[in-house]
C-alpha cells in the first residue's frame, strides 16, 4: 500500500484520497513506467536544491556586505574597474550586489588604517561569483533534463518504432549535482573564514565579540558550529559520480549514482542555510561594535528587524535558540526581499 506525506505525517495514500475527495489516477499503457523509470528522483532533488541555491547565494552576498562594514573593510576590491578586466558574469554580479548593499554606509566611507583586507572579504566577488556561475551552468543542464524523456523503452508512433536506449541513465545529473555540492560548500567555506576573522579581536573588535572576553565566551561557540558544518560539507563533497557498482547480473554495469549525489547535495544546501544564519548572527553582533557609525540604510533596516527577533548578545546565553530563530528570520523575513541570482 502506497503512502504519502500529508499534514506533517506519513499516511496511507488511499486514506488521504478519501479525505480529499479525490479519485486515484488511472494509468494507461506505459504511463506509470514513464513516471518511474527515468531520472525523476534526482531531477526533483536537483530542482529543489537550485531553487534554494538562488536564495542562499543572495544571502551570502548580504552577509558579506554586513561583514565588510563589521570588519571595517575597504571598498576598493568592489570597484567595477577591477571586475571589468576579469569579466566573469558571476564575479561582476556579486561585486555589483555588494556595492548596492553598502551604498550610503558611513562605515564604508570612513577612513581605513589597513592597506588590504583578508581574502575572505577582499575576494568575495571572485569566490561567490564562481559559485554563481556554477549554479547558472547547472540550472541549464537541469532545465534540459526537466524537458526531456528519460524512461525506457521509447515509443515513436510517427515512425512506428519502439526503441530501447539509455536515456534513463542519470549521468547528466550526477556530475552537475556533485558540482553543485562543491559550489555551495565553498560559499560556506569562505563564510566560516569571515566568522573567524570577526571573532578574532582584530580592528577594534573585542575577542569573541563580547564586552567581557574571558568571563563570557560570546560568539566563540558560534564559530565552533560553523567550523563543524564546514568540515561536514567537505566530506559531503566527495563526488558520488566517481562511484559505480554492478547490478542486475552485469546488465546494469555502469550506474551514475545520481540519487546519492542528489541526497548529498540536499544535505549541503541544508548545512549552508544554517551556516549562513550563524554568519549573519555574528556579523550583526560585530557591526554593532562600530557604533555610533552606521552601515547603509538597507542593512540597518534589516538589522533593526532582526533585533526585534534576536536580541544583542551581552551576557552569555544558550545560542542554539538564537541560531534557529535566525534561520527562520532569514527564510521568512529577509529571503522574500533578497534579489534573485542574476542569469
Amino acid at each position: 500500500m502506497s503512502e504519502v506525506w500529508y499534514e506533517n505525517r506519513r499516511q496511507r495514500a488511499d486514506v488521504v484520497l478519501q479525505l480529499r475527495g479525490w479519485e486515484p489516477l488511472t494509468f494507461k499503457a506505459k504511463e506509470a513506467l514513464a513516471m518511474l523509470n527515468g531520472t525523476q528522483f534526482s531531477t526533483a532533488y536537483a530542482t529543489w536544491c537550485l531553487l534554494e541555491s538562488r536564495r542562499l547565494t543572495a544571502q551570502a552576498d548580504l552577509n558579506a556586505a554586513i561583514g565588510f562594514d563589521a570588519f571595517n573593510c575597504r571598498l576598493s576590491p568592489l570597484n567595477e574597474l577591477i571586475h571589468q578586466i576579469r569579466p566573469h558574469a558571476g564575479q561582476l554580479a556579486v561585486a555589483a550586489s555588494l556595492r548596492r548593499w553598502l551604498a550610503g554606509s558611513a562605515i564604508a566611507e570612513a577612513e581605513k588604517t589597513s592597506v588590504q583586507d583578508p581574502y575572505s572579504f577582499r575576494c568575495v566577488p571572485q569566490v561567490h561569483g564562481a559559485s554563481r556561475d556554477a549554479i547558472t551552468h547547472i540550472e541549464q543542464m537541469v532545465l534540459t533534463e526537466l524537458n526531456s524523456v528519460t524512461d525506457n523503452p521509447n515509443v515513436f508512433p510517427d515512425a512506428d518504432l519502439i526503441l530501447s536506449g539509455g536515456n534513463f541513465h542519470a549521468q547528466p545529473l550526477a556530475l552537475p549535482l556533485d558540482y553543485l555540492a562543491l559550489a555551495l560548500a565553498e560559499l560556506g567555506n569562505i563564510a566560516e573564514r569571515r566568522i573567524y576573522q570577526l571573532i578574532g579581536g582584530q580592528r577594534g573588535l573585542p575577542d569573541f565579540l563580547t564586552k567581557n572576553p574571558g568571563l563570557h565566551s560570546g560568539m566563540m561557540i558560534a564559530q565552533y558550529t560553523a567550523a563543524a558544518i564546514v568540515s561536514q560539507n567537505k566530506t559531503l563533497c566527495m563526488p558520488a559520480s566517481a562511484d559505480s557498482i554492478v547490478s542486475c547480473n552485469g546488465q546494469e554495469d555502469h550506474v551514475s549514482m545520481a540519487a546519492n549525489a542528489a541526497t548529498k547535495a540536499r544535505r549541503v544546501v541544508q548545512n549552508l542555510e544554517r551556516l549562513l544564519a550563524v554568519e549573519f548572527m555574528v556579523a550583526v553582533q560585530a557591526l554593532e561594535f562600530r557604533r555610533p557609525l552606521r552601515s547603509s540604510p538597507q542593512i540597518e533596516a534589516i538589522v533593526e528587524k532582526y533585533r526585534g527577533v534576536v536580541p544583542r548578545l551581552d551576557d552569555d546565553r544558550m545560542l542554539s535558540p538564537d541560531m534557529a530563530q535566525t534561520v527562520t528570520f532569514l527564510r521568512e523575513v529577509v529571503g522574500p526581499d533578497l534579489p534573485g541570482n542574476p542569469d
